[in-house]
């Protein structure tokens, strides 16, 4: 997980956001591409993030604007077995292959379409795909662990009780 911006942005002067709409271009799995599940798990993730950095979702002229896309790919580990540490037990090497998912966050300025930050996870799949629960909890720590390295928006003003009529 890892992130980068603009370092000459001023992101406190930034109150709303809205989702981009979504590109055409496919994840690499039939299991993920149009996957309206996945992508309202994903949304309500981030979501969740953007409101813990004061930002407020907006469809009517945001400041900026929140896209992501999801790719997965066959990948392929070899592990080489050092035989002078006495590793190896008689082969020379193994090989794995798994399934990499990787997610992009970017969020741009609205009007002018530029990047200001973007968010990225990478992660041996295994049966993240088939389990749901599992992908929603991974999905939220991803997430979280990408925009802690957000900078902070707006200061969030403190929610105050109304008293008792």
């Amino acid at each position: 997980v890892g992130a980068d911006f603009d370092r000459g942005t001023n992101f406190q002067a930034y109150a709303t956001y809205d989702w981009a709409s979504q590109d055409a271009l496919p994840t690499g799995d039939p299991r993920l591409d149009n996957n309206q599940l996945f992508d309202a798990r994903m949304r309500e993730a981030v979501d969740e993030q953007l409101a813990s950095k004061g930002l407020r979702r907006s469809a009517s002229s945001p400041d900026l604007l929140v896209h992501y896309h999801a790719s997965v790919r066959d990948r392929i580990d070899v592990v080489r077995m050092d035989e002078a540490r006495g590793y190896s037990v008689g082969e020379k090497s193994e090989s794995f292959v798994y399934e990499e998912g990787t997610l992009l966050v970017d969020v741009v300025h609205a009007q002018s379409k530029k990047l200001l930050w973007r968010g990225w996870a990478q992660t041996e799949l295994n049966t993240l795909l088939t389990a749901p629960e599992t992908m929603a909890a991974r999905l939220k720590d991803v997430a979280w662990r990408m925009f802690k390295q957000f900078p902070r928006s707006a200061p969030i003003e403190p929610v105050v009780a109304m008293p008792p009529a």
